[in-house]
Parts: structure tokens; C-alpha cells; sequence
């Protein structure tokens, strides 16, 4: 018969790559499972790939599998600037993005004496620093700040934002992305209701009747309305390359007016 080509990346683990992955199979396997479902594990990148530091490091921790190698260290912080190496494109889109400015947005644009201190630092790190992100710039986790997938997060290495806010780790899904529930997770409530709208919508009403049928896993930039879905989603016309359009990792590029101000003006 006719033998069909399969691309196949011939990369073996070294002995770190899989200790790491022996070790938190038996400590986090649900953490493992996600990564053996993703892209990544199809490609060999591994937990060091993303999560390897230097003694010099903010933030940068002892793991007890790390011990008996010298100068080596974890990073429980994945930032932009790790997931830059292999996806620049994506990670200078968001870079321009509102999504990056949250923390400012939070704490220097809003003019809402709740986020300027009429609150405590608990009740903002469980009320805002969840979407907003958190500061982490000084390498130091604590209660307050962390874990925190924040789109906004400010990281030790300088970068700001989150990927695994829409792409969860560790299968970092562009399907889950595609999804409205996802961006339903920050966009909601009195303040800014785009997901109880959305769903009151006769495009939200379509997709929770028929999004069963629809196919999510068809690669960027050829997920169409003519094959794949019926009805948008918020990535379907905020983010993904439908007919001539490119996929972009920039939300607010297609924005014709910024809503945020009191009043309304153009989106620059």
C-alpha cells in the first residue's frame, strides 16, 4: 500500500530532562499528564527547556532533583521572554497588546479609588491580581503574588504578562484559547460583562447549541467559518487569521475605539 510521510523529531532526553520528568510523574502527575497531551511533549521540549535558571536568577529556586548539579536552578516563573525563544512572532504581538498593560491599567489608568488603596493586599491579590497579573519583579514569591498567571504580571526578568492565562500549562492548548470560556475567566462582572454578553448573544446562543460540532484544532491562520465554526467566538474576530487576516496575539489591533477612558475615543 501507500506508505503516508510522518515528520518525526529524533531528540533523546538527557539524564536531566528525565529526571525531571520521573520525578514530578510521581509528585504532580496530573501536571505530566497535560504535558504528554501537548505540542510540546510531541516536540521534546522538556520541563528544563522552560523552567532552567541560573544561581543568579530572580526568583530562581533549589529543586531537590537540582542539588547534585552545580549551578543549576529552577524558575517556577515561565515569562514571555522564556516563550520568546521559540515563539518571537507571538510574543512581541502581545508585547503591543492591552493585555500586556493590565498591571497599569490596574494600578496608574483607573481612576477606581478601590484598586488605589481603599482595599487591602489581600483582597486585591484574590480580586484583581488574578486577571491583572501581579509584581513580581522582585524575584520574592509570596501568598500575595503568587501563583499568579496574570495577563499583566510583571516578571522578574523584566517582561510583562502571562501566556498560560489563555494557553493553561502544562498543554498550553490553542484549542482551550479558541474557546470563550477562557476569555470569560477575566472579561465578566459589572465592570467590564463582555462574557454575559457574549453569551446573550445570538453568537454565544450558536455556539453553546452547536460547538460540539465544531472542529477547534485546525492549525492557526486555517480556522475558518466556511468548514470549522458557525458562529464567532471573541478569538474568532479579536485574534485569529480568518480569510486574509493573520492570527495576532495583539487583542486590541482590530479595535476601532478604545472603550476604556469615560469617554470613547479612537484606538490608536
Amino acid at each position: 500500500g501507500t506508505q503516508e510521510k510522518k515528520l518525526e523529531i529524533q531528540r533523546g532526553l538527557k539524564q536531566q530532562e528525565r529526571e525531571c520528568i520521573e520525578c514530578h510523574a510521581k509528585e504532580e502527575p496530573g501536571k505530566v499528564a497535560d504535558w504528554m497531551k501537548s505540542g510540546h511533549a510531541k516536540a521534546n521540549v522538556t520541563c528544563i527547556d522552560c523552567h532552567r535558571g541560573d544561581a543568579t536568577d530572580k526568583g530562581a529556586v533549589e529543586c531537590p532533583g537540582t542539588k547534585k548539579y552545580r549551578d543549576l536552578r529552577v524558575t517556577p516563573v515561565v515569562s514571555p521572554g522564556v516563550c520568546r525563544r521559540c515563539h518571537p512572532g507571538e510574543a512581541e504581538q502581545f508585547a503591543k497588546s492591552k493585555h500586556a498593560r493590565t498591571w497599569d491599567i490596574q494600578t496608574k489608568e483607573v481612576k477606581d479609588p478601590w484598586l488605589k488603596g481603599m482595599n487591602s493586599e489581600l483582597e486585591r491579590s484574590v480580586g484583581c491580581y488574578m486577571c491583572h497579573g501581579s509584581d513580581l519583579t522582585s524575584g520574592q514569591l509570596t501568598a500575595e503574588n503568587w501563583p499568579n498567571e496574570g495577563c499583566g504580571r510583571k516578571n522578574p526578568d523584566g517582561t510583562l504578562g502571562s501566556c498560560v492565562i489563555c494557553h493553561t500549562s502544562h498543554r498550553f492548548s490553542f484549542v482551550e484559547a479558541r474557546k470563550p470560556e477562557t476569555c470569560g475567566q477575566c472579561h465578566l462582572g459589572p465592570d467590564h460583562p463582555q462574557n454575559e454578553i457574549y453569551f446573550e448573544s445570538k453568537h454565544g446562543k450558536r455556539y453553546l447549541a452547536e460547538h460540539d460540532e465544531w472542529n477547534f484544532s485546525s492549525a492557526p491562520d486555517a480556522w475558518e467559518p466556511s468548514g470549522d465554526f458557525s458562529a464567532p467566538t471573541c478569538a474568532a474576530c479579536h485574534m485569529s487569521g480568518i480569510g486574509p487576516l493573520a492570527t495576532s496575539h495583539d487583542v486590541g489591533e482590530r479595535l476601532k475605539w478604545e472603550t476604556q477612558p469615560a469617554l470613547s475615543v479612537p484606538n490608536k
